[in-house]
Parts: C-alpha cells; structure tokens; sequence
C-alpha cells in the first residue's frame, strides 16, 4: 500500500509539473517538448524499484 501511494505520489507531481509546462507552449519548441517525454520514461523506468528499496530501508 504505501509503496503504490509513494510511487503514486512522485508520479503524479512530475506528470502534473510535465502538464504545466506542456500548457505554457509559448516556452518550448518541439524538440525540447520530445526530449522531456523521454526524459520522464527513463525516469519513471529507473524510480520505480529505486522509490520502493528506499522505503524499505526506513521500515
């Protein structure tokens, strides 16, 4: 449970960070707005056991 409601937590700030700067077009050009998707997929892929070993430890 806490690691879904920790994961989720991380997850939905950096999706609604992405969404914010995703709707303020007027600063980001096609590109940098395709460099920043594939950024958040690596992220995404590489935070998900990292998030749940470090919740483990502080049980």
């Amino acid at each position: 449970m806490r690691n879904g409601f920790t994961r989720g937590l991380i997850m939905g700030s950096i999706i609604g960070a992405s969404v914010s700067m995703v709707v303020n077009s007027d600063m980001m050009n096609g590109r940098s707005r395709r460099k920043m998707k594939k950024t958040g997929a690596e992220l995404m892929r590489k935070s998900g056991s990292i998030i749940g070993d470090v919740i483990d430890l502080f049980r």
